[in-house]
């Protein structure tokens, strides 16, 4: 990175200057982060010399006929790295496990529950240059260069009721409209957002108060918003909100006194390295609904 949130760029034949009756290459200026932009990505090859590795290196660009900026692309360029402690992870990022999400949360409750215990399915961590965290670039630096993102899983209640005259009988129509994204800022805020409104490459989610006015605001860069979409349709997940189904008691033939209904909820947590919740995202997966009746 060259100055914050810009990335070193590579170069063009257009940008080439005229010296000595020569084109020479002329590096540019950094630009604003775009991972999508072939001419900020670059391959580190290592520099060979008489067919023996010296530990030294050059870059080239991916985008054909790019030319990386001349400390990159001169050829014998050495590596020295150092691990200050406020740049130290908190854990390793084993990325999701598969395995441990498939299983799904234990289902061993009582009905007085609102949800299961928590289960952490998956863990990462995202640059900051991702994130636009509601606060100066240098705040943010100096508070959390990295955030860390994990994916929970637990059981949450979406419908009860007592059995009355209403619902007689060994069976009940359950019939519910969820929200099955729902996000909040800091944990607590409810936000809105469009994902079809990206500026800049940026999703901004934003909670408003009674007066209409904004409190908080916080940006993801649209990479990161449809990664964690992404994982949820490959886990299942469908953009419906509506529960409608006739659930029957087999369990007891006595009869009932309550019904309880619990649907799946993936939750990513993304936190700074202080801990802080920047932000949750809920997904409710309305495919996997599991009862209780007591």
């Amino acid at each position: 990175m060259a100055l914050c949130r810009q990335a070193f760029t590579c170069s063009k034949e257009e940008d080439k200057k005229s010296f000595c009756f020569c084109r020479c290459v002329q590096d540019v200026k950094p630009k604003p982060l775009d991972p999508e932009e072939a001419h900020q990505q670059f391959e580190i090859c290592l520099y060979d010399i008489c067919c023996k590795a010296k530990g030294s290196f050059f870059a080239k660009s991916l985008a054909p006929y790019g030319f990386p900026p001349y400390f990159l692309r001169r050829k014998g360029w050495h590596i020295s790295a150092e691990n200050p402690k406020k740049f130290e992870l908190n854990d390793d990022a084993i990325g999701l496990n598969a395995e441990l999400r498939q299983q799904l949360p234990q289902f061993n409750f009582a009905s007085s529950y609102k949800s299961s215990e928590v289960v952490v399915v998956g863990n990462w961590y995202c640059p900051f240059v991702f994130i636009k965290d509601g606060t100066e670039l240098k705040k943010q630096m100096k508070r959390s260069m990295f955030y860390e993102m994990t994916l929970e899983q637990r059981w949450e209640q979406f419908f009860t009721c007592q059995n009355d005259k209403i619902n007689e009988g060994n069976s009940v129509l359950v019939d519910v409209a969820l929200d099955t994204e729902v996000v909040l800022i800091a944990g607590t805020d409810k936000a809105t957002w469009d994902d079809r409104n990206v500026v800049e490459g940026v999703i901004w989610f934003k909670n408003y108060g009674k007066d209409g006015n904004e409190v908080a605001s916080l940006g993801l860069r649209h990479e990161i918003v449809e990664r964690m979409k992404w994982e949820q349709q490959r886990g299942g997940w469908q953009n419906q909100g509506r529960i409608k189904q006739v659930e029957e008691n087999r369990e007891n033939s006595n009869g009932w006194r309550r019904l309880s209904c619990y649907v799946l909820v993936e939750r990513f947590v993304l936190r700074r390295m202080d801990r802080s919740v920047v932000m949750t995202y809920d997904f409710k997966h309305i495919d996997k609904v599991k009862t209780i009746w007591e």
